[in-house]
């Protein structure tokens, strides 16, 4: 995830307000602590938006183990260690019992 400050440099700095937040760099400093999110700016370039939704793209990808009820998604993630925030998604745990086996 790039800084408040290299975030900074890819808004339009406008400090209109429309975002929520009063200065273009109090927004930057949101987005670098993950307390807000770049649709929340009318005026940001595509060009920004490419670049930060690259660098903000989870470091693990969604998986989706199961079916129907039984579905259990793992990843999609920004926080790689359980003490930085909290897990999104509950730690599941998968037991294969091979019942192919002979009785001898």
């Amino acid at each position: 995830m790039p800084t408040a400050l290299e975030i900074y440099q890819k808004l339009p700095k406008t400090n209109c307000g429309d975002c929520g937040v009063p200065t273009c760099l109090a927004f930057a400093m949101q987005l670098a602590n993950k307390k807000a999110s770049l649709d929340k700016c009318p005026h940001v370039s595509e060009e920004a938006k490419e670049f930060l939704a690259a660098s903000a793209a989870p470091p693990i990808r969604l998986v989706k183990i199961g079916t129907g009820d039984d579905v259990v998604e793992i990843g999609d993630e920004t926080e790689l260690f359980r003490h930085e925030k909290k897990f999104f998604h509950p730690t599941a745990y998968v037991l294969m019992i091979d019942d192919t086996a002979s009785p001898d």
